[in-house]
Formats: C-alpha cells, sequence, structure tokens
C-alpha cells in the first residue's frame, strides 16, 4: 500500500465513526491534551501525511496523520486494519 491510498482508505473509513476504534493509551493521551474524538475524527477525514505508511508487526497498515483542529496542531498515530476499521494508537 502506498502513502495516496493508504490516506484514501483511512479517509474513508473515518467516514464512519463506528468504524474507528480508539485504544486505551489514544483516550488517555487525549484526556491529558484535551482532545475530543470530534477532533480526531476531523484531522483523520481532512488531515495530511505525517509519517509514511508501513506495515506493523501486526499486520496492519501504520501511518500518521497532522491537521491543525480548533486551533491547535494534531496528530494522530493510526493503524489501519484493512479494510474494516482504524485503530487510533496515540494522539499528540
Amino acid at each position: 500500500m502506498n502513502d495516496a491510498s493508504a490516506l484514501k482508505l483511512l479517509r474513508d473509513i473515518a467516514q464512519d465513526s463506528g468504524r474507528v476504534i480508539f485504544t486505551q493509551h489514544a483516550r488517555l493521551r487525549m484526556r491529558q491534551r484535551k482532545v475530543t474524538p470530534v477532533q480526531v475524527l476531523a484531522c483523520l477525514q481532512n488531515g495530511i501525511m505525517g509519517e509514511p505508511v508501513a506495515l506493523d508487526v501486526h499486520g496492519n497498515w501504520k501511518l500518521t496523520v497532522s491537521r491543525r483542529v480548533a486551533g491547535k496542531d494534531l496528530n494522530v498515530a493510526v493503524a489501519i486494519d484493512v479494510p474494516n476499521r482504524a485503530i487510533i494508537i496515540t494522539v499528540f
């Protein structure tokens, strides 16, 4: 999978919030940084590639997406569990 196809797939997945899974670590970081799930979804739907896509040890495609949301720069590390869901790893 290349960067463009990964970003397109991620944006398609993010259109349905039920297909976006937040890890416990991501929820903790969101609370610490005062980031809402809506802001994360906006980043996934409209963000740009912050770190190129790579295959992780679990067989998922991992990438970082960046976007300025609600006046703050937001970076979301996400794994794509092809083809159904996006797993939010962390938010910074």
